[in-house]
């Protein structure tokens, strides 16, 4: 029996995934559905975007526009490909960080470096208010995860000296 006075141990307490981890999982969840989303956009707006894109280029003059046309068009899936690959990047990631594994932390703040260089250079392109917006919010969700990647307590979860998934094979 149980009193109030003492503390309960529960099993899975030193196993379980801190807050501060688990906050960084719903940024990458969050990062990835806001790249979904942009990639249902850019395919529901396909006709939209490539026009959009045609008048705001500085074309040569005399240059064939459905060449153009066809260029960005193959570029514009490019972009939106890579999603799905994307997500089951971040899906391996989430679970290496569920489990403590340094390598996983060590992804997630190249993963966020990537994403801000790669939102901050998509603002510098022809797109559309509502391209960049989204791209604005996956830079403001990549800060957030570096900022929270760079608390003690998660950098300390994740340290090389505390490592769960290495043995010390010295200790008596």
């Amino acid at each position: 029996m149980m009193t109030p006075d003492t503390p309960a141990t529960d099993p899975d307490a030193a196993t379980a995934t801190p807050p501060q981890v688990r906050r960084m999982i719903v940024l990458m969840l969050a990062n990835l559905a806001l790249s979904a989303l942009l990639a249902v956009l850019m395919l529901v707006l396909q006709e939209q975007l490539l026009d959009y894109q045609l008048a705001h280029l500085d074309l040569p003059a005399g240059i064939d526009l459905a060449a153009a046309r066809e260029t960005l068009r193959s570029s514009a899936w490019s972009r939106v490909l890579p999603v799905a690959l994307v997500a089951l990047g971040y899906l391996w990631v989430i679970r290496g960080l569920q489990r403590g594994q340094r390598k996983a932390y060590r992804q997630v703040i190249f993963i966020s470096v990537i994403v801000l260089l790669g939102s901050g250079l998509t603002l510098l392109q022809p797109f559309p208010w509502w391209m960049r917006a989204i791209n604005v919010a996956k830079a403001l969700v990549a800060v957030a995860l570096l900022f929270l990647a760079s608390r003690p307590q998660v950098r300390s979860r994740f340290a090389a000296t505390n490592r769960p998934d290495v043995v010390d094979r010295f200790s008596s």
